[in-house]
């Protein structure tokens, strides 16, 4: 029995002890972090020079470009770790197998120590010719009394590495859902830039007069948009969310969970929601009233909801994906045209010139000019006239029947 459980000691020591053979793809990924810094550079690089359609176009198909890598070397980590967890799987079975065969021989040797020191003579054999016998067994005794306790060592040892390897391979695990998880939005990160290529080439017609003529328009438009803002209190986000309003439709730009999110594909780190966010905001709150789970953080993810010069560029558009049943209608100010609506329990959204810059605020309730309004900067169920007025209403934007 002894023997036996040295068999399983070699076994074991060779099995745990031993340099693991998983397969490193350590080449791969040098070579992708490489290629990756190599297009942070390009990008980098484009990013200071003329802002043409050209350019601009280099800079979608770079972001393709290193977005592909990233979803590679991710793919290459998820590949290494699954080989890692499946050498722990395997190893844990084992240790399993031989932690249950080193328990089973321990008992079988201490029943063996027990019955040796039932054999052991009283102190009158001792003078009798069975004595030298009986001093071989207690001799064989010993042994098995010292055999036994390392191989309880032995077992403790086996139970801690094994406990080890189920902790390495849960922390593994973890670490496959993250980068599952990080896969998942590069993937979607690629079919985003993937599509404003083709939204760009689409408003342009492929055509540099177009594109600059775009741009002039989105810079006025965004510009008008920062210098309210800014005016108002620079792009300060809250400590904590304002709620959703008397009615539950509410939604601010600067609520902590979305007001330093970039909107759509920008490069410009200050296109932020808090900053310039008032007007989808604003159409976030009235698909809301309309039905729609929409918020601005998932309505300024999607590039597709966007012009792509930049990709803030949103108000010379119609909103996409309008409610059922509905249409989008942009119209001049009047009070019957916001009465109605709000007699058909519809809101309306008005465009405001406001501290020298452009805002967009929700009219929910009133009439004749009396308003309470959404206001995506200053919170909900508001005044009207708190801040503005009927005279600084530029413009109407309907979600209407």
């Amino acid at each position: 029995m002894t023997k036996k459980i040295l068999i399983i000691l070699v076994l074991f020591s060779s099995l745990f002890f031993s340099r693991p053979n998983l397969i490193f793809a350590e080449d791969t990924v040098d070579s992708l972090s490489a290629k990756i810094a190599e297009y942070s550079t390009k990008l980098t690089e484009l990013s200071k020079s003329k802002n043409t359609l050209a350019n601009q176009i280099k800079i979608i198909d770079s972001n393709v470009e290193l977005t592909q890598l990233k979803i590679t070397q991710t793919e290459t980590s998820i590949k290494t770790l699954d080989e890692e967890i499946n050498n722990l799987s395997g190893k844990i079975g084992q240790l399993d197998i031989y932690l249950n065969q080193l328990s089973s021989a321990y008992i079988v040797q201490v029943s063996q120590n027990y019955k040796l020191q039932k054999r052991i003579p009283s102190f009158a054999l001792f003078f009798t010719s069975r004595f030298n016998n009986f001093l071989n067994e207690y001799k064989y005794l010993a042994t098995v009394q010292k055999n036994n306790q390392e191989n309880l060592v032995t077992i403790e040892t086996t139970r801690t590495t094994y406990d080890i390897q189920k902790t390495e391979k849960s922390k593994k695990q973890a670490e496959m859902e993250a980068l599952k998880k990080t896969l998942a939005s590069q993937q979607i990160s690629l079919d985003k830039q993937k599509k404003s290529k083709n939204i760009l080439l689409e408003a342009t017609k492929n055509d540099e007069r177009n594109y600059q003529q775009l741009l002039s328009q989105a810079r006025a438009q965004l510009n008008g948009l920062r210098n309210f803002s800014s005016s108002a209190g620079g792009g300060s986000c809250l400590s904590a969310s304002p709620g959703r309003g008397s009615d539950g439709n509410f939604y601010s730009q600067r609520d902590p969970s979305w007001c330093h999110q970039v909107i759509g594909i920008s490069n410009d780190s200050q296109d932020t929601i808090g900053s310039i966010g008032c007007y989808i905001s604003s159409l976030s709150m009235v698909f809301k009233k309309a039905g729609s789970g929409m918020n601005p953080s998932s309505y300024a993810s999607n590039p597709d909801n966007f012009g792509s010069i930049p990709s803030s560029y949103m108000l010379v558009r119609n909103p996409p994906s309008i409610p059922s049943g509905y249409s989008f209608r942009q119209t001049s100010y009047s009070t019957n045209t916001v009465d109605n609506e709000l007699k058909s329990g519809r809101y309306v959204i008005a465009e405001l010139s406001a501290f020298a810059g452009t805002h967009f605020v929700v009219i929910i309730s009133g009439s004749g000019g009396s308003y309470k309004i959404h206001d995506p900067w200053y919170g909900p169920d508001m005044s009207l006239n708190d801040h503005y007025g009927t005279s600084l209403i530029r413009s109407l934007r309907l979600i209407t029947k």
